[in-house]
Order: C-alpha cells, then sequence, then structure tokens
C-alpha cells in the first residue's frame, strides 16, 4: 500500500468514525424498504473530483461499497486524495419527473440543492455539489436536457439513459468533509447551505480568515502591469471578457483595507501596481495646464465612456491608501479628480450627469445606476476630510438632501450608506443621521430574507451600525432613533455575516470545480455560474472588513440585547 492509498484509508476511518459517533449508519434511508445510497469524492486540488457512488440495502453497506471503489481509484491512478469528501443519503422524496422540470425552472440559476437519483437502483444517482458543479442542469433553459445528462453520466462511466423517467427521486445527506490536514467537518445537509461546513459562532477571528484568504487571491490577481486579471466563470473556468476600470478602483480600495489587517508587503506591492495602472487611464482637461490644479477623469477606454463613479471611487481609493501609507502622494490628483466630479454635478438640485463621452466630454446619459450617486457623496465627503475645503462638502450635503427628498432608501444602497456615515462625521445633522438610520431600517427584513448571499447587504448593515454607535456615544440628536430597531440590526448583521459564507471558496465547494486550488479562498456568486470577479471578491472582503473593525461593539451590544431579554422573560 503506498502513501496515496494510506492517506486515503486513513481519511475515510475519520470520516467513518464521524458517521459512527452522530449514528448515521443507524437512521435515515436505511430503515426503508429500498436501497440506500453513499458517495466519496476525492479531489487532488488540481482538477474536479472525483465521485464514487455505490447502493446497497444498509448505509453502512452502501458506505463500504463507495470507499472500496475509491481506494481501487486512488490505487490504480497513483492519485492523491488531498481532500475527501463523503456522503450517505438521509431522506429522500419520490415525485413525478415533470415535477422536478417544475422544481428546476422556479429555482435560480445553481439553486436546485438536492440530488437526483434518475433509476429505482439508485445507480444514476447524483450529489447536489456534482450536479451544479458540473453543469448537469441547463439553468438557462430552466430545466433538465436529455444529451447534457448523459454527457455528464458517459464521464462517470455510468449507464446513460434513452428517455428520462417517469419519476425520480431527489434525496439529502449526511455529509463530512475532511481537509488536507485530516479535520473532519460536518456539512449541512440541505437548503441554501447544502454542501457548506457547519460552523458554530461567526466571529472577528473567522471574518479575519476570510479577508486574508480573498485578499491573497485578489492581489494574485494583479498582473506586471497592474491591471487585474477580470474574472471567471469556474464550474468550466472560462474568462469573463472586457474589463471595467471603476471595478479595478473598488477591488483596489478592499486591498488597501486587507492590507491594514495583514500588513502583508506582497499586497502592499500588488496595491501599488494596481494604483499605477489606475492613473494611467487618467484624463486631464487642460493638457497644457502644467504645474496647476487640473481637471481630471478617469477613462473607461474600452466603453470610450467617463463616468461620475469612476472619479469617485478613484478618490475614494487613492484616500485610503495615502491613509493606509502614511503619504500625500495623490493629494494633488485627488483634488483634480473632484474637480471632474464637481463639473458632473448639478448644484441647483443635487444631481449628477452620470456619463460623458471620451474623449470628447459630451454629455452621453444623465442617469445610469443608483450607485454612482452614493459613490460620488462618498467621495467628496472624503475630499474634505482630505484638504478641509468647505466647497466639497457643500456639494456633498446638496446630494444628500435630494437623496432624501427622492426617497433613496428605496434602493436599499451600500454606497449610500457609506456617503451618509462619512457626512455625518463631518456634518452630524438630524436629517442625515435620520436618513441614513432610515436607509436599513426600512429594508431589514427584505435584506434578511435574501436567499442569496447579496454581498453588499452586509456592507450597508455594517456601515449603518458604525453611523448608529457614533450617534449613541456621542450623544448625537437623531429623532429616527426612537424607531430604529437596533436590536434587529444587530441580529440580521450576525445573520448575514454567517449566510455570506454561502459564497466563499470553501475547498468542499470549490472541489466540484474545474481547477479547484485556482479559486480556493476566493468568493463566488453562486446563482450566475459561480461567477469571481474583482468586484465581487471586493464586496465580499469590504463587508467582512466592517464586520470585523465594528465586531467588538456588535458582540457587546448583542450580548447587553440578549441579557434584556433575559431580564424580561424572567421578570414576567
Amino acid at each position: 500500500m503506498n502513501g496515496y492509498q494510506n492517506m486515503l484509508e486513513q481519511k475515510l476511518s475519520l470520516l467513518e468514525k464521524s458517521f459512527r459517533e452522530d449514528g448515521v449508519f443507524d437512521n435515515s434511508a436505511g430503515n426503508v424498504e429500498s436501497l440506500c445510497a453513499a458517495f466519496v469524492s476525492v479531489c487532488d486540488t488540481n482538477e474536479r473530483a472525483f465521485v464514487f457512488r455505490a447502493a446497497e440495502n444498509t448505509p453502512e453497506q452502501a458506505w463500504k461499497s463507495a470507499c472500496e471503489k475509491s481506494a481501487e481509484f486512488v490505487r490504480r491512478y497513483d492519485y492523491a486524495p488531498v481532500w475527501v469528501k463523503a456522503d450517505v443519503m438521509a431522506s429522500r422524496e419520490r415525485i413525478p419527473f415533470a415535477e422536478l422540470q417544475k422544481r428546476i425552472a422556479a429555482s435560480r440559476n445553481e439553486f436546485f440543492r438536492r440530488g437526483i437519483a434518475f433509476d429505482d437502483r439508485l445507480e444514476c444517482a447524483l450529489i447536489e455539489a456534482e450536479i451544479n458543479g458540473n453543469r448537469v442542469i441547463s439553468y438557462k433553459k430552466h430545466m433538465l436536457e436529455l444529451p447534457v445528462l448523459n454527457e455528464y453520466l458517459a464521464e462517470c462511466g455510468l449507464p446513460t439513459l434513452s428517455g428520462f423517467p417517469e419519476e425520480v427521486t431527489l434525496f439529502d445527506c449526511e455529509s463530512r468533509f475532511c481537509d488536507d490536514s485530516c479535520a473532519v467537518f460536518p456539512l449541512y445537509g440541505s437548503g441554501s447551505r447544502c454542501g457548506r461546513r457547519i460552523i458554530g459562532e461567526f466571529t472577528d477571528s473567522a471574518a479575519l480568515d476570510v479577508i486574508t484568504t480573498s485578499a491573497e487571491y485578489l492581489s494574485m490577481q494583479v498582473r506586471m502591469d497592474g491591471r487585474f486579471e477580470y474574472g471567471c466563470y469556474p464550474i468550466d473556468h472560462l474568462e469573463i471578457p472586457g474589463y471595467n476600470i471603476l471595478r479595478h478602483s473598488s477591488a483596489i480600495w478592499s486591498l488597501i483595507c486587507a492590507y491594514r489587517l495583514t500588513g502583508e508587503r506582497f499586497t502592499l506591492n500588488q496595491i501599488i501596481k494596481a494604483v499605477g495602472y489606475m492613473v494611467g487611464n487618467t484624463y486631464r482637461k487642460y493638457p497644457d495646464r502644467d504645474g496647476r490644479e487640473n481637471v481630471v477623469f478617469l477613462a473607461d477606454k474600452t466603453r470610450s465612456e467617463i463616468k461620475v463613479g469612476g472619479n469617485a471611487l478613484a478618490v475614494i481609493m487613492l484616500t485610503e491608501f495615502m491613509s493606509a501609507t502614511g503619504s500625500d502622494k495623490y493629494a494633488k490628483l485627488c483634488r483634480e479628480l473632484g474637480n471632474g466630479i464637481l463639473e458632473m454635478f448639478d448644484q441647483g438640485d443635487g444631481s449628477f450627469w452620470h456619463v460623458l463621452e471620451f474623449p470628447t466630454l459630451q454629455r452621453k446619459e444623465k442617469f445610469r445606476t443608483v450607485y454612482y450617486d452614493g459613490e460620488a457623496v462618498f467621495a467628496l465627503c472624503r475630499l474634505y476630510g482630505l484638504t478641509g475645503e468647505r466647497k466639497w462638502l457643500d456639494a456633498a450635503a446638496v446630494a444628500a438632501d435630494r437623496f432624501i427628498r427622492e426617497g433613496y432608501e428605496k434602493y436599499r444602497d451600500h454606497w449610500v450608506a457609506y456617503s451618509m456615515n462619512e457626512l455625518t462625521k463631518h456634518l452630524p445633522e438630524d436629517r442625515y443621521l435620520s436618513f441614513g438610520l432610515k436607509n436599513a431600517n426600512v429594508n431589514l427584513r427584505r435584506i434578511r430574507g435574501q436567499d442569496t448571499t447579496y454581498h453588499t447587504y452586509l456592507e450597508l448593515l455594517c456601515v449603518t451600525f458604525e453611523m448608529y454607535s457614533r450617534i449613541t456615544e456621542q450623544g448625537l440628536e437623531c429623532s429616527y432613533l426612537p424607531e430604529f430597531r437596533a436590536e434587529e440590526l444587530v441580529d440580521t448583521i450576525f445573520y448575514r455575516a454567517e449566510y455570506m459564507l454561502n459564497g466563499y471558496g470553501y475547498p468542499e465547494y470549490v472541489m466540484y470545480l474545474k481547477y479547484p486550488s485556482a479559486v480556493l479562498g476566493a468568493f463566488f456568486v453562486r446563482h450566475d455560474g459561480y461567477r469571481i470577479r474583482i468586484d465581487d471578491i471586493q464586496h465580499f472582503c469590504s463587508a467582512y472588513y466592517s464586520f470585523y473593525r465594528n465586531y467588538g461593539r456588535l458582540a457587546a451590544l448583542r450580548e447587553s440585547f440578549d441579557h434584556e431579554r433575559e431580564v424580561g422573560e424572567n421578570g414576567s
């Protein structure tokens, strides 16, 4: 027996021990009058996991058979079983095939989260992770297609189907994962968390872990010229075409925030390269105005456009960079980019002209996305903090008044939250504080119930909490405060922080994608083909960064609310 065989035997033994301790072989699918299936997935981290399946009269017999198949594979191909995942059928549901198609049609992309068996003998039984990790379901057509299914069955060495059966079996599993250090993790067996490790309370140390790994991933995407590898669809590792200079800037911003926590020199070096690339894409309105303050725009040359959000994100990122590094290198450029924002600002009604043509600077679109408005106000506030010049704050206040007047809380926008938090640091007036709280308060139930990871929601919540803490700690006047559901905010923050891990690149998730090690520790958007793009990483990382920074206050306030509730229950 060679080293890889010993490695597998050790891991299977640990997984079996966990199953036995939890009574898995004594329960569930083994006590019905039908076969039970078990699955062993092995992955060397370099390519998609191989799944071995078996069906027997009892869960334990099925497990033993699946283990034997995986052991034979490792022996024959001298395969390194770095990650091993075990699934034992725990519950099942027999339904007509037409009903399965209806359920698939009603689900989001990659959101059908159950295993499917296409035959009574469970020879063609597929676990949820391999179904979604191999795009077995044609989500864009909202259905299963026989040629697609048969292609995957043939790849697995399973019998293909001449047609879909009248009925299929849906099933959930008891699942465990054994990592490269032989640590065993129980996994969620169903629902939105299906296939992910079960963790206890999500803490600041857990947040730091995911910030660190995602920042490492993002740092590795910076090329020699400072441009990022934009992103990929990791099921087949297809490159996402195009480039977006706004997302380039925001990705750097999240790297700078991560650098504040980790102090990694490599991260800083990558940041410096990426900043250089962004600066190389700026455009001076007056090219002959040497030495004097200019008007500068960040040009999206791929689309021949200038966007107010581009200038704003550049300012946000550069001010963060100077703060983190103790430098004033880009202070003049920030002011010039700010001048560009003001050229796209209507002081009369507080609106921004969103898009100009490049390089003519002709007006192109008055409005494109609500994000630009919040970004611009956030940037103007940063400029006031940098320079102390009142023109920046005055413009930000006029724009914020428009947010209030037009009910921007309806957009549930994280950039609006960032802008209100920053504005009220300098202008802590009742109307801005109240609107900042309302922006979260009226959306709490919608945010909590969101089935996708929706990374920007946690940003909105945590930034609002930061502002709420300042109100209460400094005794600021805020007429909306009695209406604000602070306990619900805190509870929702902790809930969403844990729920967002459904989009984190744990090995038990990425082992079913084409190149697992290439996306390990990143963040993905499941409902868009597991999309991994630089702005996805940015939003996840920024959300957890805000959670980490505010964790002490969050935990203390939650404990206080829990104590008050206990006192009230005991008193009654």
